[in-house]
């Protein structure tokens, strides 16, 4: 681990890099934000929650969506957990 990455949302460290994907329906359409980011703990999971609350909320009103979510959902929670084993060192 580098102890010279710091969080891009509060300049903390240690902090890892995450990539988190949430899909949004808009009824024939969808559409697909990601975050690529470099961040430390408590702005991984606040960025976690975000992502992972408006997939499942916001995520299955268009039929692509409705078949791409369970896959950021799941991609999402791996990524998180991948990004606690990088922080630990692991």
């Amino acid at each position: 681990m580098n102890m010279f990455i710091v969080c891009e949302v509060c300049g903390g460290s240690p902090a890892a890099r995450i990539k988190l994907r949430r899909g949004v329906g808009l009824v024939l359409m969808a559409k697909t934000y990601t975050a690529d980011v470099n961040l430390c703990e408590p702005c991984a999971a606040s960025a976690t929650s975000e992502y992972q609350t408006k997939t499942a909320i916001q995520g299955w009103t268009s039929p692509r969506s409705a078949v791409t979510n369970p896959f950021y959902l799941a991609s999402n929670a791996v990524n998180r957990a991948k990004h606690k084993k990088r922080l630990r060192g692991n």
